[in-house]
């Protein structure tokens, strides 16, 4: 294991009784316990930071890849039969 520092951290009677409950449920002490939820936490946030970046990233490139659809569309099967607005595709 890497090696620890200590830190200092205030945490409100709730939070403190709620690890409390949970080292003596999962027979583990405190420092294990919240060094354990601090990495699940990170873990988590990047995941996250991540998923918002691809969504982001995919609702940008969206219009593109739509107008790029359709320019590919229109030059490979010009004349092809249109019925309202959708496009219908005959045999060739």
């Amino acid at each position: 294991m890497a090696k620890l520092k200590r830190v200092v951290v205030g945490l409100t009677e709730e939070v403190l009784s709620g690890i409390d409950s949970l080292t003596q449920e999962t027979n583990r002490c405190r420092s294990t316990l919240i060094r354990e939820a601090c990495s699940f936490y990170i873990q988590e946030k990047r995941r996250a930071i991540l998923r918002e970046k691809m969504r982001i990233g995919y609702l940008e490139m969206a219009e593109l890849n739509r107008r790029l659809a359709e320019e590919l569309g229109a030059d490979l099967y010009e004349g092809d039969d249109w019925y309202g607005d959708e496009r219908v595709w005959r045999k060739a």
